[in-house]
């Protein structure tokens, strides 16, 4: 059986050339800041990681394995993006106009990064697994069957090994036909995924389960209507910046027919957009949320606006600019001899020349980084010494709070990257166009290892005061008399730091031993807090680098 029935040699020779144009695409353009992220986690495999499922990481590793350069990092990830772009073809069967065929798929702006793209982002595995899910859901319905129902175990714990979103899409299928809640295949497929992700589980037990706290807690913000807004817009611009309004006209003369596969096309169509939609009010949603039902979109959307001569000739007119113009931004992207344009290119610009300008302003220190996820990737990958991640108390957790690495600089001078968008003073401009202050720290002291805990909570008209235990879990001595000056403060969402005081000021004790606790009263004054919010209490040292956080509700106190 052919593996693409609906290909031809002319198809494949189309699917030749997009995989050249990715190959050089890749080797010549420099780690986006999310895929240098992606790659330290291939540099430290695990079951899961805070942002994401393991399967983005683990291709990531299996490129770079083979060959240490940008290609590498996305070499697998480019051959799923060309499968996906093979099976695209295949379901939409055009034979006749495959100048039309290509204009529709490429004026798609996401099919050049995420779907059928270069770029190695754990969206690319998810759009393939779901993609295959798809298909093979179409035949399971006409045929339930034990070796289908195991083949579509693995690929749904696939789908689900590259992103959360693949919770969304099962929960879809199974809405849009709830007759498989009595076919006992389905019940097989459900099992054995559930069994092919016991891994993952333990791991978000093990860690307790930082990945759903952030994307279902951490991030939720109060209700802001210009997300929502922001939200509708994206989706317009990433169905076709000219061409959207055509495609979502297309949607609405899509017909099911009492077929299950269409029901569940148009389910997880609308679903999609409905559920992000929602989500919209409270969180920020990204143009890609909803790449995974792209290319169903396409295949509901081609077959009408292909037989439809007038709508054709309109998106011909409409597609063939904004492809062009896509096809020119990514040489300028891959062209480091093209100067960035305000914020054109910033997170591909320069990364090798930038690193090798801060390592070289470092003379032989180690080199951290303040609320910038990415860059301790970037200068690892482009420079091969390791960066330590700093953060304020209010910049958002990622990977590397789970992992302990600023241990590596315990005692030593620390040569520090601020982005301007913390501190703006006495910024320099490197090589790749981006501004910071750098710094050194003399003696880098970690806090991530000091445990803070509360209890006896008293509030008043005045303030709410709480005993505050501090404990040294490292193996050495944690020093408040220290250059670091370790401080504990407060805060509040979308605020900078309220208050913070010198733990030293506040106990006179030096410093606190291995295991050893010390007590203290702390108030947090009334006037100072919108008592409607939580209050964040933390420890950071004198370069404000946080250590452990604790968040209390005023409202959950009795005033006495």
């Amino acid at each position: 059986m052919k593996l693409f029935p609906n290909l031809e040699k002319k198809h494949y020779l189309l699917l030749a050339g997009w995989l050249l144009v990715n190959i050089l695409q890749s080797a010549f353009t420099n780690l986006h800041s999310d895929e240098a992220y992606y790659w330290m986690y291939s540099k430290n495999l695990e079951w899961g990681f805070f942002d994401h499922p393991p399967m983005a990481a683990f291709l990531v590793f299996l490129g770079d394995s083979m060959m240490h350069n940008e290609l590498g990092v996305r070499l697998f990830i480019i051959l799923l993006s060309t499968i996906t772009m093979a099976l695209l073809m295949n379901e939409l069967n055009e034979k006749k106009d495959l100048l039309f065929l290509s204009i529709f798929i490429l004026s798609f702006p996401l099919i050049h990064t995420h779907i059928g793209g270069f770029l190695a982002l754990p969206d690319t595995p998810l759009v393939f697994f779901t993609f295959l899910f798809y298909l093979g859901y179409k035949k399971f319905v006409n045929d339930p069957n034990l070796k289908m129902a195991i083949l579509m175990a693995f690929v749904a714990a696939a789908m689900i090994y590259s992103k959360y979103h693949a919770f969304v899409v099962l929960g879809l299928i199974v809405l849009s036909n709830l007759k498989l809640l009595k076919n006992k295949y389905f019940w097989v497929t459900v099992i054995i995924a559930i069994v092919l992700l016991i891994p993952h589980i333990l791991w978000q037990i093990d860690n307790h389960f930082p990945t759903f706290k952030y994307h279902l807690s951490d991030r939720t913000k109060p209700i802001r209507f210009w997300t929502v807004q922001n939200n509708i817009t994206s989706q317009l611009l990433v169905a076709g910046p000219l061409t959207g309004l055509i495609v979502f006209y297309a949607l609405s003369k899509f017909k099911i027919n009492n077929d299950p596969f269409k029901r569940a096309m148009i389910f997880s169509i609308l679903g999609f957009y409905i559920f992000f939609f929602i989500m919209s009010f409270k969180n920020r949603i990204e143009a890609h949320y909803t790449i995974t039902i792209t290319p169903l979109l396409m295949i509901a959307t081609y077959p009408i606006i292909s037989n439809n001569q007038v709508m054709k000739k309109w998106f011909k007119r409409l597609s063939i600019p904004v492809v062009v113009i896509l096809f020119i931004f990514r040489f300028y992207l891959a062209a480091d001899f093209l100067p960035n344009f305000g914020q054109a290119k910033i997170s591909f610009y320069n990364h090798k020349s930038a690193s090798e300008e801060v390592k070289k302003m470092a003379e032989g220190k180690k080199v951290a980084s303040f609320n910038n996820f990415a860059f301790s990737g970037i200068y690892q990958f482009y420079t091969g010494d390791p960066a330590i991640h700093m953060a304020t108390p209010g910049y958002r957790f990622c990977q590397y709070d789970l992992w302990d690495e600023e241990k590596a600089g315990e005692g030593e001078p620390l040569f520090v990257y601020i982005p301007d968008r913390m501190d703006t003073t006495d910024n320099i401009t490197l090589t790749n166009g981006r501004k910071a202050r750098l710094i050194v720290t003399p003696k880098f002291q970690s806090l991530k290892h000091l445990t803070i805990t509360h209890s006896n909570e008293t509030l008043n008209s005045d303030s709410l005061t709480l005993e505050i235990t501090l404990t040294n879990e490292s193996g050495h001595n944690i020093e408040f008399n220290h250059p670091s000056m370790p401080k504990i403060g407060f805060t509040q969402p979308r605020k900078n730091e309220i208050s913070a005081t010198s733990i030293f000021q506040i106990t006179r004790k030096e410093f606190l031993a291995p295991s050893e606790q010390i007590s203290f009263k702390y108030s947090i004054p009334m006037n100072l807090v919108d008592k409607k919010q939580s209050v964040l209490i933390f420890t950071q040292t004198i370069e404000r680098n946080r250590g452990r956080m604790f968040a209390v509700k005023i409202s959950d106190y009795k005033r006495e």
